[in-house]
């Protein structure tokens, strides 16, 4: 398949998004549960610091998989990662620092910044599309 920088970090946020939406989700399920600590996902920042070491580095070009790679990691090496929040919030009876309203407000916001993704990476792939089709 084609790959290029772009759709790479889009596949990257997808998948972020897609993480998201079960932490999100096992949060809501788990809001009654004794002693559950909510769950929340981390790559934003990640990216941004990648890509900040990345225009700035030097980073080694490789003819071969088989030569060693020097210089800057590359924005492969960043991903989401799942996080258990042990930080105090509002705590039910339970010890469970689930906030419904939080959650649910994340949710849309997940839901939202997906399908936005959805339609860049499509819209990439139909630019693709025109260019190789010449339409």
């Amino acid at each position: 398949m084609l790959s290029t920088p772009t759709m790479s970090i889009f596949e990257k946020a997808l998948d972020t998004a897609t993480l998201r939406q079960r932490a999100i989700s096992n949060n809501i399920a788990n809001v009654d549960t004794p002693h559950y600590r909510t769950q929340s996902v981390v790559f934003e920042d990640e990216l941004q610091k990648a890509m900040a070491k990345s225009s700035t580095a030097f980073t080694a070009y490789r003819t071969n998989e088989k030569h060693l790679p020097f210089g800057m990691a590359s924005l492969q090496d960043v991903g989401p990662k799942l996080q258990v929040d042990k930080a105090v919030g509002p705590m039910q009876n339970s010890a469970n620092n689930v906030d419904l309203d939080f959650e649910m407000t994340n949710l849309a916001r997940n839901q939202l910044w997906y399908n936005a993704l959805v339609q860049q990476a499509s819209g990439q792939y139909n630019k693709l599309r025109t260019v190789i089709g010449g339409k």
